[in-house]
């Protein structure tokens, strides 16, 4: 089979649109650029692999010829990720690309097609499904790759790793959920039994005896605060008690009061689009939505792994259906994802780390099982940027799976750019800011944080060091808690300091920039539209988050100490900073508030023991400073707008403009 299908991988030559990059080989002679075409279906797999390790053959003999990998239209589905390395990297002036013959065209999945088997259940299993549900549940056999491993996932806590999933399953509509009671938001956690016991809690007994004979049970919740959310396995049940407890305790505990739900019980699978895997005999039971009942199951982790390579492009396919991440990439540099899409991960979207110069650009994802985009490149004790970005892309509904901790785009090192993106309806964080001199530029965020509370749409906390972050020129709206809930537009939390946040437009957002403890930062030029309040700021390293500055072992301290910040260069960048600690470190102060708009709701808010007197306050105008928009009232206006344009027309006292609108938001 290999000596039939190696000419169709290795040797077919595609006409290339565009004017063709040429390059000279290491004797000097232009070497015409070689696009090798690999057509989607059940050998697309083995060779993309031969393809690759063709491009090896070539750079080992050192030549320079630009190569394409033109993927055709269809699915090219996996059984392991496609590895490229630094064996496979292009020359600068010529990078490898892989790409979609027919952009959008070519879906690369990490999933396997599934039929039902024929004839009735089990009759064991069948007598534990809902009488309404025994004769729409089928079965499948799951490859050994969706039933080896003992368990449906992996247990999700606070500050533990993040481990791929073990099945996940899928219709063309997407992903189907495991069985789960309750159907539709959150059961209310009763009583919590004492200490030293298991982590338990009170559930109703008759709940409690239906999940008696489940072997692989999941409780997921918001186990004490709302701004977390974690999945663990069932430990143990006791009906007659109306217990059920946990294998491990929540990173917070147990709170009565706080919302959890069970996932994977075979007694709860009772409507279309639901499963439960049977890990004894390797079977999956599933209620399909669609009157054709095959289903895709993933078997692959991460589908594309790009490791110390360079100078790479991957352009306009679609990358779905793994059990972890879609794309990676460790090093290297010169790495750039474009076009196409990301869906259906059971981890994260695109990770980047430790690579410079690389990103994404111009990407549509969705359904993410957690974070879509994580930039984490630079070295901070250098202040030398890594150059990683996201540009011109659309995001919506990540934190899938993984619920808190999951933002759109995860940032961390240095000098990452994000600029020029829609980020919208999703239960978690935009964007959550680690780490020096990022660039957070003209993106939209709307309709976040729909799942969580104490949480921000664009959020940084608990590093005194991770400072030189400009926030500018973005369109912030419809961030509203939940009833009972709170949350924020741009969140400073817990002594944030040394971030610009400048000429942004915050509409319809709860306390639409909130600086809890921090200094030295400038909040300049923006204008707030029905935000209450529009700038919060307090001292609670004087009141309830004392022990955070005094305690050395703290991660606000164990952050400070980690980084160089006596020496010359973190001295020149950073005035101040290394003397924080002799400097009133609980005390909030030296913020600049300036020159911001403030209409149709709050202004600045104090409070927990956050001064006034302590920061440069100047040049801000409130509604009394402002005349009527031509042709309606203002109230109504900040209740209906949806683009900054809506607002045109706002104008101060004296006529001018009050806020420079065209500015604001992503550029077309």
């Amino acid at each position: 089979m290999a000596a039939r299908t190696a000419p169709l991988a290795l040797a077919a030559l595609l006409a290339v649109g565009g004017p063709a990059v040429r390059a000279a080989s290491p004797v000097g002679r232009e070497e015409p650029p070689l696009v090798i075409g690999v057509e989607a279906g059940p050998r697309a797999e083995a060779e993309i692999g031969r393809a690759l390790g063709r491009v090896a053959d070539l750079r080992a003999s050192g030549s320079r010829r630009p190569v394409t990998i033109a993927l055709g239209p269809g699915t090219v589905r996996l059984t392991r990720p496609i590895h490229i390395g630094p064996e496979q990297a292009g020359p600068d002036d010529a990078p490898l690309v892989l790409r979609a013959r027919d952009p959008g065209a070519t879906r690369v999945v990490g999933s396997v097609h599934l039929t039902p088997e024929r004839g009735p259940l089990d009759p064991a299993l069948a007598a534990r499904l809902p009488p309404e549900a025994r004769a729409h549940v089928l079965a499948y056999r799951l490859p050994a790759a969706a039933s080896s491993r003992a368990r449906i996932m992996a247990p999700h806590l606070l500050n533990s790793p993040s481990e791929p999933l073990s099945l996940e399953v899928y219709d063309p509509e997407g992903a189907l959920v495991p069985a789960a009671w309750p159907k539709d938001g959150w059961a209310t956690i009763g009583a919590v039994a004492p200490a030293p016991a298991v982590a338990s809690f009170a559930v109703d007994p008759e709940r409690v005896r239906r999940w008696r004979g489940e072997p692989d049970l999941w409780a997921q919740g918001y186990w004490r605060w709302g701004w977390l959310a974690e999945t663990i396995p069932v430990a143990g049940r006791d009906a007659d008690k109306g217990l059920i407890g946990l294998a491990d305790p929540p990173f917070e505990g147990l709170k009565a009061g706080g919302r959890f739900r069970v996932l994977h019980a075979l007694s709860e699978l009772d409507g279309p689009g639901q499963w439960w895997r049977d890990e004894a005999d390797g079977l999956l039971l599933a209620w399909p939505r669609r009157p054709d009942p095959a289903l895709d199951v993933a078997v692959v982790d991460d589908l594309l792994a790009v490791e110390g390579a360079s100078h790479l492009r991957i352009e306009d396919l679609a990358f779905e259906e793994s059990r972890g991440d879609l794309v990676t990439v460790k090093g290297g540099a010169d790495v750039v994802l474009s076009g196409g899409r990301l869906a259906w991960s059971g981890r994260d979207g695109a990770v980047f780390l430790g690579a410079r110069d690389a990103g994404v650009e111009g990407v549509a994802m969705s359904d993410i099982g957690g974070t879509a985009v994580v930039l984490n490149g630079g070295d901070r004790a250098a202040l030398a940027p890594g150059g990683l970005f996201l540009r011109r892309s659309r995001i919506a509904r990540w934190a899938r799976l993984r619920l808190t901790q999951s933002p759109a785009v995860s940032i961390g090192g240095v000098g990452a750019d994000v600029s020029d993106n829609v980020l919208h309806d999703a239960v978690d964080s935009a964007i959550v800011i680690h780490g020096n001199d990022h660039r957070v530029l003209h993106n939209e965020i709307f309709r976040v944080l729909a799942g969580g509370t104490d949480a921000g749409a664009v959020y940084a906390g608990r590093d005194w060091t991770a400072r030189g972050t400009l926030v500018a020129e973005n369109f912030i709206h419809d961030i509203k808690a939940s009833p009972g809930d709170e949350v924020k537009g741009v969140y400073l939390d817990d002594m944030t300091s040394g971030f610009t946040v400048r000429r942004n437009l915050f509409l319809r957002v709860d306390q639409a920039v909130f600086i809890g403890g921090g200094r030295d930062n400038l909040v300049e030029g923006n204008a707030f539209v029905s935000c209450a309040p529009s700038i919060h700021l307090d001292s609670r390293g004087q009141t309830w988050a004392v022990d955070s500055v005094r305690d050395p072992e703290s991660q606000l301290r164990a952050a400070y100490a980690a980084m160089p910040v006596t020496s010359a260069l973190w001295r020149r960048r950073y005035p101040g900073l290394a003397d924080i600690l002799f400097d009133e470190p609980a005390v909030a102060k030296r913020n600049r508030l300036v020159d911001n708009l403030f209409v149709e709701g709050g202004g600045l808010s104090f409070r927990d023991g956050g001064r006034a007197e302590l920061q440069a306050i100047l040049g801000n105008r409130g509604p009394a400073g402002m005349a009527q928009r031509p042709g309606g009232d203002l109230a109504a206006i900040a209740a209906t707008a949806r683009r900054p344009s809506d607002l045109d027309g706002l104008v101060d006292a004296s006529g001018a403009p009050a806020f420079h609108l065209d500015a604001v938001g992503p550029r077309r």
